[in-house]
């Protein structure tokens, strides 16, 4: 196999495009200087191993010089096809690849395709992401006289709403598009035109331009459109019905799939009432499928009343340099908690250990914030809100909450015990005739203030105490780094997701956190320079 041993030296050429290149994609000369400090032979040894050595087949291109193409597809927002033209038309891309002045592409949208496919089956998207991490940290390519950072890590952790590749559909269509592609797929394998399996399977209605021309009601109308669902249940059964019985074994197996959704459709959008009827489900199920395309997108929210389809982008950011140090990609419908433990172990996979950990308060549940106190560490989080309904009534605040003895003192000095998790509710008979009802409570006669006491409320008292102090705060707004971080993501990537599933966006993820790492140590040289 051929490595990528691209020169050191400028040429002259190169030296006048450099000088172009301080203010419009300047990282593209930042790469052309350091491409070799960043592919080294120990990395290289790495990208290597994706690939057997069987002698076999025509030798693969220079694994380094494709990681590099992936770089510069995500630097740009190029698609494959696009990188590969620029590799020829484009001076800035020769320049970085090796190959200034060549008339055909150095590598193929096919080899490219399959190195980013070995990239993600070896995890090497992640290692490529740990070797920014050691160049930011250490300062091997800034030189300053004590750049190096120490094995302790204080990260900060944040996430954002990523909106999915794929089509969202309701449960008619969703039927109707998972019926179609298997109609379409039974074609490719038998030869069988689609008009005479839908006429065999008994499946009129995917013969319509679409599912709800086919069905052609008036939508308005409660009774036309719960026939439409029986309809179109019965119509997709009978296709599953006439495929699982009138298919062998190994035409059936690759159509397994869209069986399987039509199932999975099916127990989560359909149920049958007492009369035998189909009829939409109440509510939505807690896993919902929401497109055919991408069977792993999900409704989500980012907030109360910010609803999404798709996934979430987590990142943890150090703060004591620019660094992203890893990444983690999680269904839209998964709580933030679930993400800190893959961001924590990749965390520990390079060597690190957390320290301080600053994070929404939406990660306060993970297991990873016990971890981080019982190693001696610290947590900083915005606490949850203590606002009364009224302005001019108490809040929690001005209830004393001792968490040793599980005790809360209202500001009259009655005192109640609390178990975390549960609302405590004061003695009707002190609170109704206490002289501070009049600025505590609105509850009705009979009723004594309650309070809610969260599972964690040993942890938001410690977080409200920093709230209330100036150098608290300002630990606090540390956590506004990793902000930062998303929002330049945000910026490069957009807001919708450019491949389908969790792996291959967790794939992107971290293609653009490298990137931003890459741009830290560029504005670390230029601020030294």
């Amino acid at each position: 196999m051929d490595r990528w041993s691209p020169s050191v030296e400028l040429t002259a050429k190169e030296e006048l495009l450099l000088k172009r290149l301080t203010r419009v994609r300047p990282l593209f000369g930042f790469l052309r200087v350091h491409r070799r400090e960043l592919f080294d032979d120990v990395f290289q040894d790495r990208l290597e191993l994706m690939y057997r050595a069987t002698g076999a087949g025509e030798p693969p291109v220079a694994p380094a010089l494709l990681c590099m193409v992936v770089l510069l597809q995500g630097y740009v927002g190029a698609s494959d096809a696009e990188a590969v033209e620029l590799a020829v038309v484009d001076l800035r891309w020769q320049m970085v690849l090796g190959c200034l002045g060549a008339e055909a592409p150095a590598f193929s949208q096919g080899a490219l395709q399959d190195f980013r496919e070995r990239m993600v089956a070896h995890d090497m998207d992640r290692v490529l992401l740990d070797r920014t991490v050691e160049l930011v940290r250490s300062g091997s390519m800034t030189k300053r006289e004590g750049a190096g950072l120490s094995k302790a890590l204080r990260a900060a952790m944040d996430s954002r709403p990523l909106v999915g590749a794929g089509r969202v559909e309701d449960t008619i269509n969703l039927l109707g598009h998972i019926a179609r592609s298997l109609v379409q797929l039974v074609e490719k394998l038998t030869g069988m035109p689609a008009k005479d399996i839908c006429k065999k399977a008994k499946t009129p209605l995917l013969l319509a331009s679409s599912i709800k021309a086919g069905l052609d009601i008036d939508w308005s109308d409660v009774k036309q459109k719960a026939a439409a669902i029986e309809v179109v249940e019965r119509q997709v059964s009978s296709l599953q019905t006439w495929v699982e019985r009138h298919l062998d074994d190994v035409v059936s197996r690759p159509l397994q799939p869209y069986i399987d959704a039509i199932t999975q459709v099916r127990a989560q959008d359909l149920e049958v009432t007492k009369d035998g009827r189909v009829c939409i489900r109440e509510g939505v199920a807690p896993d919902r499928r929401v497109s055919v395309e991408d069977p792993e997108m999900r409704h989500g929210r980012k907030s109360r009343s910010k609803r999404f389809n798709g996934y979430k982008e987590h990142i943890a950011r150090d703060l004591d340099s620019a660094a992203i140090v890893a990444c983690a990609v999680t269904p839209a419908n998964h709580p933030e908690e679930e993400a800190a433990v893959p961001i924590a172990a990749d965390i520990l996979r390079q060597g690190l250990h957390l320290v301080e950990l600053h994070i929404d308060r939406a990660y306060v549940n993970s297991p990873v914030v016990d971890d981080v106190y019982a190693a001696g560490g610290q947590v900083f989080a915005k606490p949850w809100g203590v606002r009364a309904r009224r302005p001019d009534l108490f809040t929690k605040r001005d209830f004393k909450i001792d968490p040793q003895t599980q005790t809360v003192t209202c500001p009259a000095g009655e005192v109640e015990p609390f178990d975390p998790g549960e609302t405590v509710e004061f003695d009707p008979e002190v609170c109704g005739a206490c002289p501070l009802r009049a600025n505590c409570t609105q509850a009705t006669s009979g009723r004594g203030r309650t309070i809610s006491m969260v599972q964690d409320e040993a942890m938001q008292a410690r977080f409200r105490k920093l709230q209330q102090t100036p150098s608290g705060r300002r630990l606090l707004r540390e956590r506004t780094a990793v902000e930062h971080s998303l929002a330049h993501i945000a910026a490069r990537k957009g807001t919708h997701a450019r491949y389908r599933g969790v792996r291959k966006n967790e794939f992107d993820l971290r293609r653009a956190a490298t990137i931003q790492n890459l741009e830290a140590i560029h504005r670390e040289l230029r601020e030294a320079a």
